[in-house]
C-alpha cells in the first residue's frame, strides 16, 4: 500500500486532483492499494483531517472557512474515486475516530484535573470549566445525519476556556470516567487530544457506525485506516466491525494505527466468523 500524501502537501486544495492524475500510473508501476488522506472536514482550510470537525463533511459545506478540505472539495474526491476503480486501485481512507476539533460553541460541566504523566491520578476536586464541546454543524444542518454533540458525548479535554488554562481535564459529571478498555501508556491513554469522543454513550457509538455505512454508500471506497485506534474503546471497535460485517461488509480492508507501546497492552481486533 502506497501512502498518498505526506503532512506538508499544499494546502492548495487540489490534492484529490494530483492523485486523480498520478493514480493510473501507479498501477502501471505496481500499485494496487493507497491510503489517502483524512477526507472530511478539519478545523480550519489548511488543516490535515487529524483536526477533525465534521464526518459528514466531505468537502461539500462551507463550514470552518471554506467549503473544500485542504484535500479539495467532494466532487474532486468522487472523481479520485471513479480514477481510481477505473485503474483498479482501492483506496484506503483514513478514519479520524477518536476526537473532535473546532466546536461551534462552549459548554460548561464537572472535571476533574489528572495527572498529564499517569491519567488515571486525580490532582484536583472536582470544578467546573467552559470548554468547546458544542458541535451543531451550522452549514450542514441536518444533512446526511441529525446528531449533534454537546459536553455529554465526550470524557475530555485539555483546554479551559474561562481561564485559559491547558490541563488535562476529565469529565465526572453524571458519573463520567475514561473508557478501561484503552491503552495503558500513560496509566489510561483514553485521552490523546481536543475533544475527547465518548464511546460509551450509545448516541456516539450510533452515529459512528451510521457514518461508517455513510461513507461506503457515499463514496463507494470500502478500505479503511483507523487512526489513533489505542486511544479510544477497544470495545467499540469491536462492535464497529462487527457492524461492518453484518452490514455487508465482510469485502471491507481493515487496518489500524497502533503506535509508541508495546503490543501486549492492545487486545487482538482481528475479524472472526460471526459467533465465534
Amino acid at each position: 500500500m502506497m501512502q498518498g500524501f505526506e503532512w506538508y502537501v499544499p494546502a492548495d486544495h487540489q490534492h484529490w486532483r494530483r492523485l486523480s492524475s498520478a493514480v493510473a500510473g501507479l498501477k502501471v508501476l505496481g500499485i494496487g492499494n493507497m491510503w489517502i488522506p483524512p477526507g472530511c472536514k478539519a478545523a480550519n482550510p489548511d488543516g490535515n483531517g487529524y483536526d477533525i470537525y465534521d464526518l459528514y463533511d466531505l468537502g461539500e459545506f462551507n463550514q470552518k472557512g471554506s467549503r473544500s478540505t485542504k484535500w479539495g472539495s467532494k466532487e474532486d474526491l468522487m472523481h479520485l474515486v471513479a480514477k481510481a476503480e477505473e485503474a483498479g486501485v482501492v483506496l484506503c481512507w483514513d478514519a479520524v475516530l477518536n476526537h473532535k476539533a473546532a466546536a461551534d460553541y462552549t459548554e460548561k460541566c464537572l472535571v476533574v484535573e489528572v495527572d498529564p504523566k499517569d491519567r488515571t491520578k486525580v490532582i484536583s476536586k472536582p470544578f467546573r470549566i467552559e470548554a468547546w464541546f458544542g458541535f451543531s454543524f451550522p452549514g450542514r444542518g441536518n444533512t446526511y445525519s441529525s446528531q449533534k454533540y454537546n459536553w455529554q458525548h465526550f470524557s475530555g479535554t485539555d483546554w479551559d476556556a474561562a481561564r485559559r488554562k491547558n490541563a488535562v481535564y476529565k469529565i465526572v459529571e453524571n458519573g463520567k470516567d475514561w473508557s478501561q478498555a484503552v491503552d495503558h501508556e500513560l496509566g489510561n491513554y483514553d485521552y490523546l487530544m481536543f475533544a475527547n469522543v465518548d464511546y460509551s454513550h450509545p448516541e456516539v457509538r450510533e452515529d459512528v457506525k451510521k457514518w461508517v455505512t455513510w461513507l461506503g454508500r457515499e463514496t463507494r471506497i470500502k478500505s479503511m485506516r483507523l487512526d489513533a485506534v489505542k486511544h479510544y474503546s477497544f470495545d467499540f471497535v469491536k462492535e464497529l466491525l462487527q457492524h461492518i460485517d453484518e452490514s455487508g461488509g465482510r469485502d471491507w480492508f481493515l487496518v489500524a494505527e497502533v503506535s509508541g507501546s508495546p503490543a501486549s497492552s492492545v487486545p487482538a481486533l482481528g475479524r472472526k466468523p460471526p459467533g465465534i
